[in-house]
């Protein structure tokens, strides 16, 4: 039912029973806030989105109350903007100083804030609160002293991933974000998928820094530094200096990348499309019969980890093949070892990703079981931002001269699995290059592009059946899971991503904007996929010159992870 409702003076039409802060945000007034997450249940935790509505005493949240038909409300009342100065001024009372060694910087939502409601001095006198700061994980360092309660990292954590590895603790004043018996993230579900630093208005969360390693990789003469960049950073650092996803920025990026100290620089699309090679098979093996259930992803390694800790009865299920990256670590090492004539722990892997769970493979366990297979470090988006600004390079004023080193030749899809349902595409292109009489309609294949969580498509082969999905969130997974159980339908393979959308949303991408960022990402990476590849994938790959990269180099195994030690 429309109704119409007073705003500011101006009368405007909206549904009854929306959401005031859903209303004045589709009229285009703002009302800031702090702990309002689109997409998720309201909490009014905050309070700074309240609103004046005549009739009533008291101030009303405005991402908590829906609208009424006889409302006149007041966005920027004088009453309304004292009472916002006043929380945030209570906020900032406690809240801890070191501004100028934040993570966050010129990205904090609470400077913004403060900016906006001209808060200039801390009135009121609070003790900053000195916590211990938690880096038991290899992924993602949090500080409890920046934390302002808004509870979006727990809603996150809860709703999307449905790890809950954040809570609220204690009552009252003592009331903190923590995790579960107070022990470290190491110690908890968390999968590392760095949603919640996406999320985070301040710099409570923050992913943990490999900044220093490298920098200090660069100076050593005796190393080969070798960039290994994920596509879905190339359609993304653009954003912190205006380029749209393109080619050219592409070629932008590793020109600074050379000119910081990089020897080489690798994108990891041959890796992807040599591994779905070797997955196409294992599918096209598989009998119509089979009762096994789907086969699973294992590229994402937040999923991986929620697998093994949460759901270790799927992991029969899991594709047996390691991931690009590490299939390309090992046989960047083996050329440019044969090439130079260094032994392979002098040629350091530094992959450049979109993903802040990433930085969990860099662990000494891992190197010590598969030391060739092992990245040395590893830097998200907003890390590679920082380290282009250290080496005084302006992007802007660079040409698109460079081009990345290749690994084989014949890859043209591999960038696609930047986004969620890019691997069931890359899949369906290779099973077509090695069965041309494959049927995939146009309209099924384009079921696997855009922003929904859930797509399916079906490749038919000889007259085998191959149902394949995309799914993206833990949540949307688990939900597929029980789905098909319930309709008991049968599927192939599941494509899952732990974050929504794919990596083009990963958790080391610059932090949480409007869907429009997300949607010029998707359509940057299809555009490059028009100009670049087409529709056409090699049936086979061509290795590299006297490289042998045998069965067994590329397959995985995975095993059960306890929690709580």
């Amino acid at each position: 039912m429309i109704i119409e409702i007073e705003v500011n003076g101006r009368k405007i039409k909206t549904q009854k029973g929306d959401l005031i802060l859903d209303t004045l945000n589709a009229n285009g007034i703002h009302v800031p806030t702090l702990c309002n997450l689109e997409g998720f249940k309201p909490s009014g935790a905050c309070r700074i989105c309240v609103v004046e509505v005549e009739g009533r005493d008291d101030l009303v949240p405005s991402c908590s109350f829906a609208v009424e038909e006889w409302m006149k409300i007041q966005t920027h009342s004088a009453r309304v903007i004292r009472a916002r100065k006043t929380i945030l001024e209570l906020l900032l009372s406690n809240h801890t100083d070191g501004c100028l060694y934040c993570d966050r910087g010129r990205w904090c939502k609470l400077q913004d804030l403060a900016s906006e409601l001209n808060v200039t001095e801390r009135k009121y006198g609070g003790q900053p609160v000195r916590k211990k700061i938690d880096n038991t994980s290899q992924s993602i360092i949090r500080d409890p002293s920046k934390c302002i309660l808004c509870s979006r990292c727990v809603k996150v954590c809860e709703e999307m991933q449905v790890v809950a590895a954040l809570d609220f603790l204690n009552r009252g004043s003592r009331t903190e974000v923590g995790t579960v018996l107070n022990k470290g993230l190491n110690y908890t579900s968390c999968i590392s998928c760095g949603q919640c630093i996406q999320v985070c208005p301040t710099g409570a969360l923050k992913e943990k820094s490999h900044l220093d390693q490298v920098g200090s990789l660069l100076q050593m003469k005796d190393k080969i530094a070798v960039a290994l960049i994920d596509p879905a950073l190339y359609v993304t650092l653009g954003e912190f200096y205006g380029f749209k996803p393109s080619r050219e920025f592409s070629a932008i990026l590793i020109n600074a990348l050379r000119r910081i100290g990089f020897q080489k620089v690798y994108g990891t699309g041959w890796g992807t499309e040599y591994q779905a090679g070797n997955l196409a098979s294992l599918l096209l093996e598989k009998g119509a019969d089979d009762s096994t259930g789907p086969l699973l992803l294992s590229e994402c390694p937040s999923v991986v980890r929620y697998i093994s800790q949460s759901r270790p009865n799927l992991l029969p299920s899991m594709v047996p093949l390691k991931p690009a990256r590490q299939v390309m670590t090992d046989m960047i090492r083996k050329m440019i070892s044969k090439q130079t004539g260094k032994p392979v722990s002098d040629i350091a892997v530094v992959y450049l990703t979109a993903c802040t769970s990433s930085k969990s493979e860099t662990s000494a366990a891992i190197k010590m079981k598969d030391p060739t297979f092992s990245i040395d470090f590893s830097l998200t988006t907003r890390e590679i931002f920082r380290l282009i600004r250290l080496y005084g390079i302006h992007v802007e004023s660079l040409n698109p001269d460079s081009q990345e080193d290749t690994l084989g030749a014949g890859a043209k899809s591999g960038h696609l699995i930047a986004l969620a349902g890019g691997y069931v595409e890359i899949l369906t292109r290779i099973i077509q290059a090695r069965n041309p009489k494959t049927v995939v309609t146009g309209e099924k294949l384009g079921k696997i592009r855009g922003m929904k969580e859930v797509k399916e498509t079906v490749c038919e082969v000889d007259g085998k059946r191959l149902v394949m999905a995309s799914v993206s969130s833990i949540a949307q997974f688990e939900s597929y899971l029980k789905e098909l159980k319930q309709k008991r339908r049968k599927v192939d393979f599941i494509e899952v991503m732990a974050c929504q959308h794919g990596c083009i949303n990963g958790g080391g991408q610059p932090c949480r904007g409007s869907d429009r960022n997300l949607r010029n990402r998707l359509k940057g990476v299809l555009d490059w996929d028009d100009k670049f590849a087409g529709i056409q994938t090699r049936e086979r790959l061509e290795m590299p010159v006297d490289i042998v990269c045998g069965e067994e180099d590329s397959k995985a195994t995975f095993s059960p992870r306890l929690i709580i030690k």
